[in-house]
């Protein structure tokens, strides 16, 4: 079974859209309008003769009752008569001179059914190569709006299945083939959700929700703290971070993720459990992303070690290297243990040049 979604800013575009406007992935009632908005969809080409329609989805409220109304509208070609003359849909559909209303008058000949109220329809009966929508989404009480749409083709049926005492005559085939689509939509839309379920565990392709969850399979603590795009990275290299626990390089490569530049670790020659890491130096003026800082920190942080964050002197890089500026003093150590960090107290002494 093939398909038409219409989810994106250019779906509306393609079409008509009158008294309404689309955000955030959904389309509403304009603010300054007391009644509906109108969306003539584009023209859809099955690229099959005859072809029988199968199925409507839309992303809308389940109480939404006669909010949203849907009219369907279908043809063998890709022209109507319109003031004595041949005009292709497409131009009526897209000409913005021509009213909602109008527009559904000269489609008058061309229409087949009518929905009220209803998200999730069964298109029996509708035949035609060309097939387009009508969707009218009044104003409620409640907030209206209506999100991802979904056109199925061309109808199949499990009547097929069935021994021909089921469609012995079209009365009887045409009740049992309503009533088993009732059952078959179900079906099909878990057996899409199963072939699809690869895609929910893929980085690239879950959510926030799910990338979180993934996150904690890998025991990943405060994901909260990480932007989408980082989340999604992290996401990625988690089973070879993993690996890393512990070590200087599981650190580096963690760090440079949440931050964006790679750090530089080291062990202080006197205190074998102490391990100095330069980050930048953002990272340290500011109170709240310091503390955020240490938090990451010490999820990599090897059990029983203690850390000092120190900034990376942007002058001191040379071919992508990094390191502690010779003018950068720092405070007293930073247990990752300890539930509540204290700011080292970093002091950047100023260059002498600058200070004459």
């Amino acid at each position: 079974m093939s398909y038409f979604v219409i989810n994106k800013q250019l779906d509306y575009d393609l079409g008509f859209l009158s008294g309404g406007e689309y955000r955030d992935g959904r389309l509403f009632v304009s603010g300054d309008m007391d009644g509906a908005a109108c969306f003539v969809s584009r023209l859809f080409d099955s690229r099959k003769e005859g072809c029988e329609w199968g199925r409507f989805v839309a992303d809308a409220r389940k109480d939404v009752g006669a909010g949203l109304q849907i009219a369907f509208y279908a043809s063998e070609t890709p022209i109507i008569q319109y003031r004595n003359r041949d005009v292709p849909i497409r131009e009526l559909i897209q000409d913005k001179r021509i009213s909602a209303e109008k527009k559904k008058e000269i489609f008058e000949p061309l229409f087949k059914k009518r929905f009220v109220g209803f998200r999730d329809v069964l298109l029996h009966g509708i035949r035609g190569r060309y097939l387009f929508f009508i969707l009218d989404l009044y104003r409620q009480e409640n907030e209206n709006s209506c999100g991802d749409m979904c056109l199925f083709f061309p109808k199949t049926s499990w009547l097929k299945y069935l021994p021909s005492v089921y469609s012995r005559s079209p009365e009887e085939a045409d009740f049992v083939e309503r009533y088993l689509g009732i059952f078959q939509s179900f079906y099909e839309d878990r057996e899409r959700e199963i072939r699809n379920s690869a895609e929910l565990l893929h980085p690239g392709t879950g959510g926030r929700a799910i990338l979180e969850e993934l996150g904690a399979w890998h025991d990943f603590p405060d994901l909260f703290l990480w932007p989408d795009d980082k989340l999604n990275e992290l996401i990625r290299r988690a089973p070879r971070l993993r690996a890393k626990h512990g070590t200087a390089y599981g650190m580096k490569e963690y760090l440079k993720l949440y931050t964006g530049t790679e750090p530089e670790i080291t062990e202080d020659d006197k205190n074998p459990n102490l391990v100095l890491i330069a980050v930048p130096e953002r990272y340290l003026t500011d109170m709240r992303e310091y503390r955020l800082l240490l938090r990451i920190i010490g999820h990599m942080l090897p059990a029983g070690m203690e850390v000092r964050v120190t900034p990376l002197a942007q002058s001191g890089r040379k071919q992508g290297a990094m390191s502690i500026g010779i003018n950068s003093f720092l405070g007293g150590p930073y247990s990752a243990e300890s539930d509540s960090p204290q700011y080292p107290g970093i002091i950047l002494e100023k260059e002498k040049e600058d200070e004459k």
